[in-house]
């Protein structure tokens, strides 16, 4: 059999001629792209930050798979340890609204209004709405229960705490009795430790000391005018009197009883009689020095039978396990954490995957 020879394929006549200025290389239009790689870098940092928001969402996960209604719970119960972090709870408690503390994200934000629960020692805070338009909450408190030390703000109020000091309240029998110690017993049960610096203050009504407040006008329509007329009735005002355009304001010997019967006797009935209260202020270095016969102030003992309570300002540090109720919190709030949990799942397992290919790839066949 003759053999069959092939025609060659007819060569283009313009093949390596030059390419004019504005013409693609029809050449570079067939070459394709490799494949983008992964590298070792690149995907175990994907990984480590998707392990972290994994991990940073832990507690939010936990809390939004939490049912209603939410668990009834003692204030002794949650410092007890006896509720796990993460908690959708109610409990009765007392906020001491004197000790609240205000935080903020922003400057000019309402924010948020941190509070102590009575008797929890400054271990239970209720971290409630900044808004005063906002409907009070009167109790029982619902929310989720979280380690103070987890919130954002709890640095800041940490240190508020340290550097201001806020009033705690005891009787005078008590603090007496941490005269030798420095150690006090609130009346709310707690002990607070007083420096000989911390200021100290309580108030007095005087048993036989009352105030006239008298309005003036036409027939009395000053202070003097009205000190005549308290000498007609037999009422002699100790030192002078404070004046305003409205009104006059007497300090006299006496009970209230006995002076309303002069005024009415006297028919002066533009006046009122008011209880005389005392402030008295001094550091507890001074307060401790008194004598068994009553309370040293500024020079002045005030018998400690005719004293009710005495406020301590006492700057307190805040637990370490402090917990915190975040009123108003709810677990359905939480709807969108099972999702991003899954996405940041998924794309953790294949960055893992594309990480092991490229150790593989760069640094094992590399080596070989």
């Amino acid at each position: 059999m003759s053999p069959v020879f092939m025609a060659d394929a007819p060569k283009d006549e313009n093949e390596g001629a030059p390419i004019p200025k504005d013409a693609i290389d029809p050449d570079l239009i067939k070459l394709t792209r490799p494949r983008p790689k992964v590298g070792v870098i690149t995907a175990a940092g994907l990984v480590f930050l998707s392990i972290l928001f994994l991990l940073r969402l832990n507690p939010d996960r936990r809390f939004s798979g939490k049912a209603a209604p939410p668990e009834r719970v003692a204030v002794a119960d949650i410092l007890g340890g006896k509720v796990a972090a993460d908690s959708f709870v109610s409990v009765e408690a007392e906020p001491l609204v004197s000790h609240a503390v205000r935080a903020t994200a922003s400057k000019g934000a309402l924010g948020l209004r941190v509070v102590p629960a009575r008797g929890s020692g400054e271990r239970l805070w209720l971290v409630l709405s900044g808004d005063g338009w906002s409907a009070p909450t009167l109790g029982p408190y619902t929310g989720r229960l979280r380690a103070l030390a987890d919130l954002p703000f709890a640095d800041a109020i940490r240190d508020y705490a340290k550097a201001n000091p806020r009033p705690v309240f005891a009787a005078a029998s008590a603090v007496r009795a941490g005269f030798a110690t420095g150690k006090v017993t609130t009346v709310g049960g707690e002990t607070v430790d007083v420096k000989d610096g911390d200021r100290v203050a309580f108030e007095l009504i005087e048993p036989n000391t009352v105030a006239i407040v008298a309005t003036l006008e036409d027939k009395l329509p000053n202070a003097a005018a009205w000190t005549t007329a308290l000498a007609g009735a037999g009422i002699t005002p100790l030192g002078a009197p404070s004046a305003t355009q409205e009104q006059a304001r007497f300090e006299v010997a006496g009970t209230p009883d006995e002076v309303s019967a002069k005024l009415q006797a006297g028919k002066l009935f533009a006046a009122n009689v008011e209880r005389v209260t005392r402030h008295y202020e001094t550091t507890w270095g001074e307060l401790k020095q008194s004598s068994p016969a009553g309370l040293a102030v500024k020079g002045a003992s005030v018998p400690d039978g005719e004293v009710d309570l005495v406020g301590l300002y006492v700057a307190r540090g805040i637990p370490s396990d402090a917990f915190a109720l975040l009123v108003g919190e709810q677990p359905e709030s939480y709807w969108y954490v099972l999702p991003v949990t899954i996405a940041l799942a998924v794309i953790a397992l294949i960055f893992a995957w594309a990480l092991v290919r490229a150790v593989k790839r760069d640094l094992l066949d590399a080596r070989a």
